[in-house]
């Protein structure tokens, strides 16, 4: 049975184990997959603006004259619906590259340039990795030319960007792949696993070496208790021969006899020695310490897991809330400031410097113009000027248009037009609702470097756990500055990192439960330890010694020292006749337990008178005491139990003589009865020790002992007195309860 016990342990925990690094793995793949999202969108960023970059740099060396227009680009503009600028910046690039190689005889976009500028960008986000830029055919899917052939594309840990187009009419475009270290990301990915698997697996296997060692105990025990079972069993009949030749004066039977049962009696204490030294012997490793060092272990593996997962969620709220705050700050310039601008210096013009429009771009715009004079269609205009400076693209296009936007009020309106707060705070909000954005942001307009608050909407502190972006300058000089502040995104963080917290969490409690089954184990060692040198004791003191006191005693009567001295010898039969009557009970006991196992117990029940029962077993009690005892009996005359009269008496009898052992230098009994229309209820009192409220629960079980009253009356036993009273009181179909004050008394009530 432990053995089978022990199995489905083993295979729970392999199974849990199993279930938990999967948990785990799939956690981690999950959130693997979500940063390679987050990359996947910066390197497009990145790569829009490298791209932008490299072309518009081409336009700039093209042999004309400065302001010289190169090339006009175009795009729909609905009536009613305002264009995304990047997205027109990006198609203005695009439509830019295929002119450049069509007219102006460039040969082709170099990747080298696109690369290096890319490279750098990345290098501003802390994106480390392989890089590679490839020209591919949109129609065949063929890589054409790669700068970085070496970089594996292929890879798990690699992100692709959008393709950009550079001469739509072959079908030719260019596109970034970053690739991370993958060996770097998989060990460290293993070494995640690995450590959580070896945590787990040490919490497990000090688990399962505490409950082998625990069921091996258990098994020991078992062997013992039914050596002696059988050892009692075969005491019956010896030691009631040995009562009676005390009669007859057979020394030397008795002797012998006495000797034999000594002799096995010995041998089974000595192999129950054996087995118990077996057990502790070798030096034994705390499993305990063990299981409690995987524990902290898991605790500070979810802590560093959760610290990371933290910030890389925080990071991704502060770059989310920086794209919406770039776009408010955009159209606070473009739609607030700038008309006001116009509104204030109706002079104004656009900057008239001479322009020329080089022959392409002339027939462009004609031609433009001719299809919206005879269909009607709409279309947005940019226009690519040669400026032989190089224009760097650090900013997507919003950011770089409101910084012109600035420039241009600065430097030429006649009255200050200050940033409006209250504007960009409208569209900041509009802008995080329609984006699904969880938490609220508010903004704070800042002089810098001394970050004295100037306006806010919202609240003017910034509390703890908030997330702050970074900062956009609203003049050249940048002393003044404006930034969001995400309120509390704490539960936004959770929700977003559970898949990860997860299972570091179900693995903590994993380990949690097993060292708190493995205390529960150690708990229970110990009280096995415990039972087995309290039964070890037992046998010495309950048979081992009697056993040991008739045989000395019968071999000084059998010398015939006392021959003369009838005084001595009737103690020493008397003595004698004890011991053998102790073995007797304890040997009654065992065999009638036996037969209530086996279904074999028959019952001779009649009508006893109760009081007359009582009395006889307090003045037996009292004659025999070693200590001062006092006796009340509280039953009428009449009173009567219908039961076994042998099996009663030596349940009162056990209950008496526990009462004695578990008491202090005096103790007072009460044995009551009374008869109910249902039954009877005998009942013994005292006003000993006590039981403890925790070992209520067991003293009914065999070879249960209550261990605090052990150790404070020394009185021995091998627990069998109450399990001895419960299957004979079940046996008449009755019930036997127990209340009990730790100190105060206890009380058995009988009802059959």
């Amino acid at each position: 049975m432990n053995r089978m016990k022990l199995r489905t342990v083993i295979s729970l925990s392999l199974v849990s184990l199993f279930a938990v690094v999967l948990i785990q793995l799939g956690g981690m793949l999950y959130a693997f997959h979500a940063q390679m999202q987050e990359a996947e969108k910066s390197l497009n960023k990145c790569f829009w603006m490298a791209f932008s970059e490299t072309v518009d740099n081409l336009v700039n060396n093209l042999p004309y004259p400065d302001n010289s227009v190169a090339i006009a680009t175009y795009g729909p503009n609905p009536k009613y619906k305002r264009l995304d600028g990047n997205e027109m910046n990006n198609r203005t690039a695009q439509q830019a590259a295929t002119a450049l190689q069509r007219v102006y005889g460039v040969k082709e976009i170099p990747l080298a340039t696109i690369d290096s500028v890319l490279h750098h960008k990345l290098q501003r986000l802390d994106m480390g990795g392989g890089l590679t830029v490839e020209r591919i055919n949109t129609h065949t899917g063929e890589v054409l030319e790669s700068t970085n052939p070496q970089v594996n594309v292929n890879s798990f840990a690699a992100v692709t960007s959008e393709a950009a187009s550079t001469f739509k009419p072959r079908g030719e475009a260019v596109r970034a792949i970053l690739s991370f270290p993958s060996k770097e990301m998989e060990k460290k990915l293993l070494l995640l696993s690995f450590i959580t698997l070896l945590l787990l697996s040490t919490a497990i296997y000090a688990l399962i070496v505490q409950m082998k060692s625990v069921f091996r105990q258990r098994n020991s025990l078992q062997e013992q208790q039914q050596n002696f079972y059988a050892l009692a069993e075969e005491m019956k009949h010896p030691v009631s021969r040995m009562k009676n030749l005390i009669a007859t004066e057979g020394w030397e039977e008795i002797e012998t006899q006495s000797n034999l049962l000594f002799e096995e009696t010995n041998a089974t204490l000595t192999y129950a020695k054996t087995e118990a030294g077996q057990q502790n012997t070798g030096r034994r490793i705390s499993l305990k310490a063990v299981s409690i060092a995987s524990l902290v272990g898991v605790f500070f593996l979810l802590a560093v897991w959760s610290g990371y997962l933290y910030y890389t969620t925080s990071q991704k709220i502060r770059y989310q809330a920086e794209e919406q705050l770039e776009e408010a700050f955009y159209r606070e310039a473009d739609r607030y400031r700038y008309p006001l601008f116009k509104k204030a210096n109706p002079d104004f013009e656009e900057d008239r410097s001479p322009t020329v429009f080089l022959p392409y771009a002339d027939r462009f715009m004609k031609e433009i113009i001719k299809v919206y004079k005879e269909k009607g269609y709409r279309y947005r205009i940019d226009l690519l000027f040669v400026r032989h400076i190089y224009n760097k693209f650090d900013e997507d296009f919003r950011i770089k248009m409101v910084y012109d936007i600035q420039d241009t009020i600065s430097l030429r309106s006649r009255v200050p037009i200050p940033f409006s707060l209250q504007f960009a705070d409208s569209v900041f909000q509009y802008q995080l609702s329609e984006t699904g954005f969880p938490d609220r942001a508010d903004i704070h307009w800042i002089k810098y470097p001394s970050e004295e608050l100037i306006l806010y909407t919202g609240s003017p502190s910034v509390g703890f756990g908030d997330i702050t972006t970074k900062l956009f300058p609203l003049d050249k000089d940048s002393t003044s500055c404006i930034h969001a502040v995400v309120r509390s995104p704490q539960r936004t963080i959770m929700g977003a990192t559970w898949y990860m917290q997860v299972p570091l969490l179900i693995a903590f409690l994993f380990v949690s439960f097993c060292v708190f089954f493995q205390i529960r184990m150690l708990r229970a060692q110990r009280r096995l330890e415990q039972f087995q040198k309290d039964f070890t004791y037992s046998m010495i003191h309950d048979m081992k010694s009697p056993l040991q006191s008739v045989m000395m005693g019968a071999h000084v009567l059998a010398s015939g020292k006392l021959a003369d001295k009838s005084e001595k010898i009737s103690r020493y039969k008397q003595a004698m006749e004890d011991e053998c009557e102790h073995l007797l009970t304890l040997s009654n006991r065992v065999v009638m337990l036996t037969q209530i196992d086996r279904g074999e117990l028959e019952l001779h029940k009649e009508e006893i008178l109760l009081r007359p029962l009582l009395q006889d077993i307090s003045e037996k009690f009292q004659l025999k005491a070693a200590k001062k005892v006092l006796f009340e009996i509280d039953c009428e005359e009449g009173c009567t139990v219908y039961a076994d009269a042998f099996c009663l008496r030596e349940v009162l009898s056990n209950l008496v003589d526990n009462a004695i052992k578990y008491s202090k230098e005096e103790v007072t009994i009460t044995l009551s009865g009374e008869r109910t229309k249902d039954g009877s209820i005998v009942k013994v009192r005292d006003n000993g020790i006590g039981i403890p409220l925790r070992e209520q629960h067991k003293i009914f079980g065999k070879f249960e002992r209550v261990a605090s009253g052990s150790q404070k009356t020394g009185a021995s036993g091998f627990g069998l007195g109450l399990n001895y009273v419960l299957q004979v009181v079940d046996a008449h179909d009755g019930v036997v309860k127990v209340e009990s004050v730790e100190g105060s008394y206890s009380e058995f009530t009988m009802h059959f």
